[in-house]
């Protein structure tokens, strides 16, 4: 779909919530008309060629008692819900072309071109190839003036056992707990314990939801500016282990080779 072709389909889609909004109102045409001092005709013909002023929109959202941005927001949710969840190619893809992989997390946290450029110091005869790739995919695309569209959700659920989990075990999991877990505005937990099979299920959706709730904010602050954001990593894992290494050595006797390790852990 070409830029021109995705606003005529925003646009009826914005138009589309106003009628709505309207009907729920109980508000005709005539109205409209009334309110705005203008003729029934004009109004249905701005209707029928959706060749509103953003002057024109604001007064009929004042006149429902929304904002423009209500609006938008509605017109917004009628829109297909955009994928969240890539194909094992797409995949593939990212995990054979690291730098595309790159933009591609860049993207969804609403970075630019000029901004990666900027901050990282990719020459943009780097970046565009990778970019372009990403439109090859499926997975953005790429506007005059090097503009990043997403053709996904911003929060994408990677397939289980799939190319980027795997990637992810292989390669992130591993660099990401290097990083030093006591600096300020850092956060490490671990506990060890016995659960019931309908415990386990209660921490899982918590779990869950909290991952949701993590990806609905870097969702929500992706439009503020860089100066007030950080790289924040979060890691959540829960599994079904063996007993811990150390007791499995105090089974074993191989803790009692000096003194300390002979105390008793109530010393």
């Amino acid at each position: 779909m070409t830029a021109a072709e995705r606003l005529h389909t925003q646009s009826i889609y914005l138009v589309e919530a106003l009628k709505r909004v309207l009907k729920e109102r109980g508000l005709t045409y005539a109205d409209v008309a009334a309110a705005l001092g203008i003729s029934h005709a004009s109004v249905r013909r701005t209707f029928a060629q959706r060749s509103f002023t953003l002057a024109r929109i604001d007064e009929i959202c004042e006149l429902v008692g929304i904002n423009f941005l209500e609006l938008a927001r509605l017109a917004d949710a009628a829109q297909p819900a955009m994928p969240d969840m890539l194909t094992d190619a797409q995949e593939q893809a990212l995990v054979d072309e690291p730098l595309a992989l790159f933009c591609f997390h860049l993207a969804l946290g609403g970075w630019t071109v000029d901004r990666i450029e900027a901050d990282y110091g990719i020459d943009q005869t780097m970046l565009v190839p990778a970019l372009l790739k990403l439109e090859r995919i499926g997975l953005i695309q790429l506007l005059p003036g090097n503009v990043i569209r997403l053709l996904t959700a911003r929060s994408i659920s990677w397939r289980r056992g799939g190319p980027m989990r795997r990637f992810f075990d292989r390669r992130v999991k591993e660099e990401f707990l290097q990083y030093d877990f006591s600096t300020a505005g850092s956060i490490w937990e671990f506990e060890i314990g016995e659960l019931s099979d309908a415990s386990r299920v209660l921490l899982e959706r918590r779990l869950t939801s909290l991952f949701r709730e993590v990806r609905d904010l870097i969702a929500r602050d992706a439009l503020l500016p860089p100066s007030v954001k950080t790289n924040v990593g979060l890691l959540i894992a829960s599994t079904p282990i063996p007993l811990p290494m150390v007791a499995r050595d105090v089974g074993s006797g191989s803790l009692g080779t000096d003194s300390r390790s002979r105390r008793s852990f109530k010393d």
